[in-house]
């Protein structure tokens, strides 16, 4: 390696250092291959003349901030999960609990989750009963997210039915109505040095584990069941999976969703 290029330790390093984001949390493949795509667009073929280029440029650093986030995100992805919500764990949630329920979408990206729960609960004139708070770390999903506003291929296999009462269409926008826009506090928040919020009776972190190294995932699954109540569930993606969940006072309840013991 010529003396003044870096590898992607050496970036990894200084990058932590200039942010305080740790990408030694993340699998390293998968994110080396994702900052060098960035790299590449930007005509900065070496780690070092990268870093120097974002660290002159907040700008810069910003996009490339929101970029190592991934957005992939559709309404009711996995079908399966979301109707097991609905029929069964949402109904024993509103019966066991007196009060409003509190469930956070971690990793919520642009919305269609957390906006998906609270269809789920308007659906059993339960909309009242629920208070959910939406979280993620990249700034331009949360823009969207708080707009509320996709396009049809985000809907992904959306009834029409849900998408008739829940939507208006503008051209090729489809907004989702206030009654449940207003249901959902979209937060800025980074799951690893973020306090996690408390009290949750459902916690919501899809398609979020896969991208980070199994000790960065123990670390999070402990947080998730501190603020878990007794009860509660913690929803993850199809893909994922908890080894030893009871080492986290967690029990598989259906597919990838647990519960809190």
């Amino acid at each position: 390696m010529p003396p003044n290029t870096w590898d992607y330790g050496l970036f990894k390093a200084a990058f932590y250092k200039k942010t305080g984001l740790d990408l030694d949390r993340y699998k390293d493949k998968q994110m080396e291959r994702r900052i060098k795509q960035f790299m590449q667009r930007k005509n900065k073929p070496d780690f070092r003349l990268f870093f120097d280029y974002l660290s002159g440029s907040p700008p810069a650093m910003k996009a490339f901030l929101n970029y190592l986030t991934i957005n992939t995100s559709e309404f009711f992805r996995d079908e399966k999960v979301y109707k097991h919500l609905q029929e069964e764990i949402f109904v024993e949630l509103l019966k066991k609990e007196q009060g409003a329920l509190k469930i956070w979408s971690a990793g919520c990206s642009i919305g269609a989750e957390p906006y998906s729960v609270a269809i789920a609960m308007d659906m059993l004139k339960a909309l009242d009963r629920v208070k959910i708070i939406a979280s993620d770390i990249d700034e331009q999903a949360l823009q969207i997210a708080e707009k509320g506003s996709y396009f049809l291929k985000q809907l992904g296999k959306t009834r029409k039915e849900i998408i008739h009462k829940y939507f208006l269409v503008e051209g090729e926008d489809y907004h989702i109505i206030p009654e449940i826009k207003r249901t959902v506090t979209f937060k800025h928040h980074n799951l690893l040095t973020d306090p996690p919020y408390p009290d949750c009776h459902m916690i919501l972190c899809r398609n979020v584990f896969i991208y980070f190294k199994q000790e960065t995932q123990e670390f999070l699954l402990g947080r998730f069941s501190e603020v878990l109540k007794r009860g509660g569930f913690l929803v993850i993606g199809s893909a994922e999976y908890i080894n030893n969940p009871a080492r986290f006072g967690l029990t598989k309840s259906y597919n990838t969703i647990y519960q809190k013991e």
